[in-house]
């Protein structure tokens, strides 16, 4: 019995040596599909239409759209996964395991066997848009909601898609006082820019 478990997990190690880091040290765990995501449709739609190859996704938590955007984006692309997966500040967080959120997150995208595709990058957003040069086709926002914080990640991120891509993202209705909406009005306004929205997703459109 020792012996087998003593194999397995040399077996394990010489399967996860051949990954990427940081997927080639996680201490695996079982795959979890837990997370909100309803704006499948509408952003598989808008991946197609404007040929997007590379993602920035901005608030990840377990990946639930991080992997499906992996999955509609070509073989050859990339979603660059940015969270510092430690919760969120305006949520309740208490029946999620915080701790484990990363090393689930990673779980989650070697069950799925995405890992050439997803590059976690454990930072804030803030950080993130201050040390990347990436210029993506698209970034899809769904980090903290309340109103200063979208509209922070709104003004960060934007250059990065200005003239050439897409900026868009989640819960255009979250929220008794539509935070998340207002921002992105108010931000459009200033900036002359078209609001697109469907239910919960919503994106930019350049004049």
């Amino acid at each position: 019995m020792i012996k087998a478990l003593v194999f397995s997990c040399l077996m394990s190690c010489m399967l996860f040596a051949d990954l990427p880091p940081p997927y080639n040290t996680v201490d695996l765990m079982p795959f979890n599909p837990q997370g909100g995501y309803s704006n499948a449709i509408p952003l598989r739609k808008l991946i197609k239409e404007r040929n997007v190859k590379t993602v920035i996704e901005v608030g990840s938590w377990l990946g639930l759209s991080t992997r499906d955007i992996a999955k509609t984006i070509p073989d050859d692309g990339i979603v660059y996964a940015i969270d510092h997966w430690l919760g969120s500040p305006n949520e309740d967080n208490s029946p999620f395991d915080i701790e484990n959120l990363y090393r689930q997150f990673l779980s989650n995208v070697i069950h799925e066997d995405l890992t050439h595709k997803i590059i976690p990058l454990r930072m804030s957003s803030i950080e993130a848009a201050w040390s990347l040069d990436i210029h993506p086709d698209l970034i899809y926002l769904d980090a903290t909601h309340d109103f200063y914080s979208v509209y922070q990640d709104l003004t960060l991120w934007f250059p990065f898609v200005q003239g050439h891509g897409v900026l868009c993202g989640d819960d255009y209705l979250w929220g008794h006082d539509l935070p998340v909406q207002r921002a992105v009005h108010l931000f459009a306004h200033q900036r002359n820019l078209i609001v697109h929205a469907n239910e919960w997703f919503w994106y930019l459109e350049e004049r």
